[in-house]
């Protein structure tokens, strides 16, 4: 519990903002666009992005393809994304980590089936318990492989929706230990309407009623209502477009969700946070008014004129054959004790 809230207290820590706001409507291309620049600029040797282990590869690779851009266009000594996908996938021995390396190869193009030889849907759907009807016993990550099964075509049990149901906290949020927050909310929101839940739903109104009420004055979410944070805003935005909210209608004395965004991002693309990289990772998505799931699936595009277009990798674009134009944690490493809740997103 101690290390939970360290993590969310450094997330809520942000810098001032060098960019103006702007009460344009989703998406925000150009913005989106150069927050990839960011994320550019942390690839590895291997071909992984940001350092931290493989689950913020994985939202690297999720928040290219969200700006519209190919991943398999980054390359850095050799190495691209597809290359650190098969190098870890055997690595995703648990359901949540599964699940994110499984978006992760829709994104590249992948065959989630056979990533090295890993099958990641089925160790990700392998790990369903029929008695309590989760795929985890933590309702983040439960809800991370709902999420990715629904995308990848596998409909989920309904137990894992009454898991999610069950779940639910008397003022309509999700969350640890019996306190409730933005971030899970809003992934257990994703996965009730990728599991085919109505928006109209009682669970889903509740759990928007519990976001709404959590809004800081500043348009943005955290932890604490009163110090909102990059990440927890990227999540919930993305939660809104998912169940088919219009997130700037989420305005709060002049400011929504997507100015408050917009109004953190710095000069060189990135977002403030406890990690600039995760924040990064999180934001890009939602100014390019995805959701964490349909991320993976935007359709690519050249860049806005002026901006950054990729080189070519030099080892192959990672593609499945006959694949070329489709859909296009726990395993991480921890550095410090504030990191260990970031794991749920992360690779989780």
């Amino acid at each position: 519990m101690l290390l939970r809230l360290v993590f969310f207290m450094a997330a809520a820590i942000v810098a001032a903002p060098l960019l103006g706001v702007s009460a344009a409507p989703l998406p925000q291309r150009p913005a989106a666009v150069l927050g990839v620049e960011y994320i550019r600029g942390t690839q590895q040797p291997d071909g992984g992005f940001g350092g931290f282990g493989p689950g913020q590869s994985m939202d690297a690779i999720y928040a290219i393809r969200a700006a519209g851009l190919d991943p398999n266009d980054f390359a850095r000594d050799g190495k691209t994304p597809a290359d650190y996908l098969r190098s870890v996938a055997p690595e995703a021995t648990d359901a949540g980590p599964a699940a994110k390396a499984a978006l992760a190869a829709r994104a590249l193009g992948m065959d989630a089936r056979d990533v090295g030889g890993v099958d990641l849907v089925a160790v990700a759907a392998a790990a369903f318990d029929e008695e309590t009807g989760g795929y985890a016993s933590d309702v983040f990550t439960h809800s991370i492989v709902v999420v990715a099964l629904t995308r990848l075509g596998i409909p989920a049990p309904t137990e894992a929706i009454l898991f999610l149901r069950d779940a639910q906290e008397d003022n309509g949020g999700w969350g640890f230990d019996g306190m409730s927050d933005a971030d899970t909310t809003a992934i257990a929101l994703q996965a009730l309407t990728g599991a085919g839940v109505p928006a109209a739903d009682s669970t889903i109104a509740a759990g928007i009623g519990y976001l709404r009420a959590q809004q800081g004055l500043d348009g943005g979410w955290g932890f604490d209502p009163e110090e909102s944070n990059a990440s927890s805003t990227a999540y919930v935005v993305q939660a809104l477009i998912a169940v088919g909210e219009d997130p700037s209608s989420y305005d709060v004395n002049g400011v929504d969700p997507i100015d408050y965004l917009l109004g953190l991002q710095q000069a060189d693309g990135s977002f403030p946070g406890f990690d600039p990289a995760y924040a990064t990772n999180q934001a890009v998505p939602a100014l390019a008014g995805r959701s964490f799931g349909s991320a993976v699936e935007t359709p690519i595009s050249p860049p806005p004129p002026g901006q950054f277009a990729p080189a070519p990798p030099n080892t192959g674009t990672g593609l499945a054959a006959g694949d070329a134009a489709g859909h296009a944690g726990l395993a991480t490493l921890l550095v410090t004790a504030g990191l260990l809740a970031a794991t749920r997103r992360r690779f989780a």
